[in-house]
């Protein structure tokens, strides 16, 4: 009886001694190369295909500028027509067509017919000219397509940010998920020393077979949860490959996050600072100076356009016409009379800069709101991650006093594997308000606007 009593407070000892050290267990599917918060969100800045895209979009705009500044430029025209005649050509000069000089009498003499036979013909025309009265409305259009680049660039710093924000959120999905695995690798090695332990025990029979099949059915369970969170776990790990540009079977391990600092958020000032920075914003009051450039250039469309031009015509077996013809002057082209049409349009195109200046009024609400319900959930998620805090410890000293009492014969089993998994299941909920927070702080960052390439 003595001996049997050894051998029960020997494995108590023994389960006590692995109880607290399961707790410390790292994930079995820890490997590849460390990638920190910081790297990935620089790796997806510089390889994501999205941004990629999003910059040569931004580089089509620049081309744009460029070619609207190339209109101040004189324009080079030329035309080249070849054919063959149909039929002859007949130019016929009456007699004197060309006066009647006393020394020569009429040029021509008499009736004159000259014809031009059926052979292939050639008119060649050259024309140099510059803009004048244009200037005015081409800087419009210069403005235009500089307002378009100043969208274009707020658009990729929002996709910029998108991204980030992206990454941010996968990466701590992806420490979440490794949290739990990490618990559930916890659970499955505790109840397979235990599953030895009491096939053991209830061989010598000092140990019912139900604790027996109970602690089997847990493994069992924890073993599906296991499978469960790896495959999670590998989608998650594709999914931010996939974001930052890369190979989606490149193998990584997520670096840790460091304890939340629970320094207090001054919302005044990030609303502030996100009505001024906020890419959507920018974009919005830009496109305001953009209908008003527009509305300015329909309105410039009354000006005619006037030029200086120098013009070159050859002719080729047109024996009839002058060979070549060069010739230097002003260029005028005016509507005077558009039935209204011009009117129409400028009244159009006040309305979209009306339309505009309201969708930047709405912008704005949208952003303080989304900026202070993004502060609310931070405030949520700091007071849940101090509870979570409190949770783990409170957890971690019952496990500490449920594992000397069952040291000491005062308490069963059950009740400290119970202990156990609460104290398991407080770590978990203490990592998940953890990257929960930082979640958190990462969706607030980006309504506020902050430069991810700081």
């Amino acid at each position: 009886m003595k001996m049997r009593m050894t051998r029960r407070i020997g494995a108590w000892c023994w389960v006590a001694a692995l109880i607290p050290a399961a707790a410390g267990a790292q994930p079995a599917t820890a490997g590849g190369e460390r990638l920190s918060l910081e790297n990935a969100v620089r790796m997806a800045i510089d390889s994501n295909r999205q941004l990629q895209s999003a910059r040569l979009q931004l580089d089509k705009a620049k081309a744009d500028v460029k070619v609207a500044r190339s209109r101040r430029l004189p324009v080079f025209e030329t035309q080249l027509t070849g054919s063959q005649l149909l039929t002859p050509v007949e130019f016929a000069f009456s007699q004197g067509a060309f006066g009647n000089y006393p020394a020569t009498g009429p040029i021509p003499s008499a009736d004159t017919t000259v014809t031009v036979p059926r052979q292939p013909t050639m008119y060649i025309a050259s024309q140099v000219s510059q803009p004048i009265s244009q200037q005015f409305r081409i800087g419009l259009g210069i403005d235009n397509a500089a307002a378009s680049l100043d969208i274009e660039r707020e658009r990729l710093r929002a996709q910029e940010q998108s991204v980030a924000n992206s990454v941010k959120r996968v990466y701590f999905a992806i420490l979440q998920t490794a949290s739990a695995l990490a618990a559930t690798d916890e659970a499955i090695a505790l109840y397979r020393e235990l599953d030895r332990t009491l096939e053991v025990r209830v061989a010598q029979k000092v140990a019912l077979r139900s604790d027996a099949l109970d602690v089997q059915l847990r493994l069992a369970r924890e073993e599906l949860t296991r499978t469960t969170w790896v495959n999670a776990l590998a989608s998650q790990k594709e999914q931010l490959n996939q974001l930052l540009g890369r190979d989606l079977g490149t193998d990584f391990t997520a670096d840790d996050i460091g304890a939340a600092s629970l320094v207090d958020v001054d919302l005044e000032a990030a609303r502030s600072s996100g009505l001024q920075t906020r890419p959507d914003l920018r974009e919005a009051r830009l496109k305001v100076t953009q209908a008003d450039l527009d509305r300015r250039l329909t309105k410039a469309g009354r000006i005619p356009d006037v030029s200086v031009a120098a013009s070159y015509i050859s002719n080729f077996n047109m024996n009839m016409m002058p060979t070549n013809l060069t010739t230097v002057g002003i260029q005028l082209k005016w509507e005077p009379f558009d039935w209204g049409r011009r009117g129409q349009e400028l009244a159009a195109k006040a309305s979209t800069v009306q339309q505009a200046r309201l969708a930047v009024r709405d912008a704005e609400d949208r952003a303080v709101m989304e900026i202070n319900s993004r502060f609310r959930t931070l405030a949520e998620k700091r007071a849940l991650l101090a509870v979570a805090r409190m949770s783990q410890s409170s957890a971690r000293e019952k496990l500490r006093v449920k594992t000397n009492q069952y040291q000491l014969q005062a308490a069963l089993l059950p009740d400290v594997l119970q202990v156990r998994a609460e104290l398991a299941s407080a770590n978990d909920s203490y990592q998940q308000a953890l990257l929960g927070f930082w979640t958190a702080k990462a969706d607030y960052d980006l309504a506020a606007g902050e430069d991810v390439r700081r």
